[in-house]
């Protein structure tokens, strides 16, 4: 067919003779092009060629229908097929595309490939920023909602940029790869079947568009469609966010029982002191107090159980603890996760039928390679927080330590996971569900989760954020690379809507990450703490006292 242009007013988009050629990608806005000679293309993944995907490389038909163009691709074999519908549309280009395969399919992939882009802005792990010197053959890869938080990802350019988004509330799973290639960079965006993957067609919809000015611009268009498609409100009229939380600009973190020793870290009476020593650096009003590893046998070590450690100084302990927390100003957060339970607790098997199964038909859980054989031996399984009985325990568990104990906050760790389960309740907004049968329960008490995303956006109104992993080697991902850099994307779109504060892993001011890391924190604007794992690990710092002087303008008026 003769080349084909299709503009919406901010780009424009001129193919080639051959469809799948890009002659030219134009902000048009700023009058800037940004892909010459490049391409697109689709390409779907089946469960049992996962490494081995099928290319449709091949054009099968191509038309042009007013102002979209149409085009039928196939592989080699012609037995995988799509119908790819790209028209204009108010929010850029819109591409429309069902993919057929003679088995069932995993996920397919369109990839746009040569843009010249100053750098590309993702908000995932905290908010990143890819810059052009990223070395070319690299590639990052990112699945929604786990570590790609927010539908959308920016390229920017002097004077404004382009961008691919999605605008879906149902909790599909998608990714978007990017790879510095040698004529720039490609951009995939990927679509993933609803388990258990049984379906021979999977559907998608995505846009490419343009703006002029800075990357707030379609930060703030997304957030225009983000508020009511998933009934956000600000943190003021948030029902389970209590007054008192609006006033923390600081958490005091101490660790009190560990796994790989049998002392204690912190015993509560160790805690009170530091309490003491506190008060004379900081406001303890302002100051939450977080407590992992305050229960048995440290972090998830019994869970769902979260009896007071007898190693630390038992029941009656840690009521004093709380109580000269209080007496003295600090509000009290403890540790539990949301999704845990251990292989060895009591009401394990009347849960095993609920544990996670992905789309692969393999059962989740937290692993910890002991012997070094890069295999994870089981440590403990995931239940589906979106089965009832879960949360029934939950609340009885919860429960228990609220009115035992008057602790004033909840942590609920590993609420940032999403899994694509092939039986029982959909797991992302199970969670979210979760969240919301405990605000339910105990409407004055304050939840918090790990992480932060779309999904559970409306149910957390305070939440860690992995913040480090933006530019340090966390999670297995490369270092101190200087082309990857923290970026306040994700804070700056979540920050109306819950309360971002640093990780329960952070660095203590002695590591030597710990500028690195404060220096991340301090650009994504996120509340700091003070991380001690032992009763040895000093207070007063000159880092401590600089994460101070920053935290004041952090508290929510």
């Amino acid at each position: 067919m003769p080349a084909a242009t299709l503009s919406n007013g901010r780009l424009s988009a001129r193919f080639g003779s051959n469809p799948l050629a890009i002659r030219s990608l134009k902000n048009l806005c700023t009058g800037a092009e940004f892909c010459a000679h490049g391409t697109h293309s689709l390409i779907v993944r089946t469960p049992g060629k996962i490494s081995d995907p099928a290319f449709l490389n091949r054009v099968d038909s191509a038309s042009r229908e007013g102002g979209a163009l149409l085009l039928c691709l196939v592989d080699a074999s012609a037995k995988y097929r799509a119908e790819l519908r790209i028209a204009e549309d108010s929010d850029g280009l819109r591409f429309d595309a069902t993919v057929t395969a003679p088995e069932p399919v995993w996920m397919a992939e369109w990839k746009v490939s040569g843009l010249d882009l100053t750098n590309i802005i993702i908000p995932a792990l905290g908010g990143q920023s890819l810059g052009a010197g990223m070395p070319a053959g690299t590639t990052l890869t990112y699945k929604y909602p786990f570590w790609w938080n927010a539908q959308f990802v920016i390229g920017a350019m002097k004077g404004g940029g382009c961008w691919l988004r999605t605008k879906e509330t149902d909790p599909r799973f998608k990714l978007v790869r990017i790879k510095k290639g040698a004529a720039g960079f490609d951009l995939s965006y990927g679509f993933e079947a609803d388990a258990p993957l049984t379906a021979t067609t999977l559907s998608a919809t995505w846009y490419l568009d343009c703006y002029r000015g800075t990357w707030n611009v379609p930060v703030e268009t997304h957030r225009s469609w983000l508020e009511p498609a998933f009934g956000l409100h600000p943190l003021a009229r948030h029902p389970h966010f209590p007054p008192w939380a609006s006033e923390i600009d600081f958490v005091l973190e101490l660790w009190g029982i560990g796994k790989d020793r049998p002392e204690p870290l912190h015993t509560f009476a160790d805690m009170e002191r530091r309490l003491r020593s506190w008060a004379r650096l900081h406001v303890p009003e302002r100051t939450l107090l977080y407590l992992p590893g305050f229960a048995e046998h440290g972090i998830d070590s019994r869970a769902p159980s979260y009896a007071p450690s007898e190693e630390l100084g038992g029941k009656a302990g840690f009521q004093r603890l709380v109580e000269t927390a209080h007496r003295r100003g600090y509000r009290v957060m403890v540790h539990t996760n949301a999704i845990c339970m251990t292989f060895e607790h009591p009401q394990f098997e009347r849960f095993r039928d609920h544990q996670v199964v992905d789309a692969f038909g393999r059962l989740q859980g937290w692993g910890l390679d002991i012997d070094g054989d890069w295999l994870s031996e089981p440590y403990f399984a995931y239940i589906n927080p979106g089965v009832r009985e879960w949360g029934d325990l939950m609340e009885g568990v919860i429960g228990d330590l609220i009115r035992t104990y008057g602790v004033d906050a909840v942590f609920l760790d590993q609420t940032l996971l999403a899994f694509n389960v092939s039986r029982g309740p959909n797991f992302v907004s199970g969670m979210r569900e979760f969240v919301r049968g405990m605000q339910e329960a105990f409407p004055t008490t304050l939840f918090a989760g790990e992480g932060i995303h779309e999904q559970v956006l409306a149910a957390l109104p305070m939440a860690q954020i992995h913040g480090i992993d933006s530019i340090a080697e966390v999670h297995g991902m490369e270092g101190r690379a200087r082309w990857r850099q923290a970026h306040p994307v994700s804070s700056h779109l979540f920050s109306p809507y819950t309360r971002l504060t640093a990780h329960l892993l952070t660095r203590h001011p002695s590591h030597p990450m710990f500028e690195l890391q404060e220096s991340a924190y301090k650009a994504l604007g996120v509340i700091p703490a003070l991380c001690l794992y032992n009763a040895l690990q000093p207070m007063d710092t000159p880092g401590t006292r600089r994460m101070i002087r920053r935290a004041a303008p952090l508290r929510r008026k």
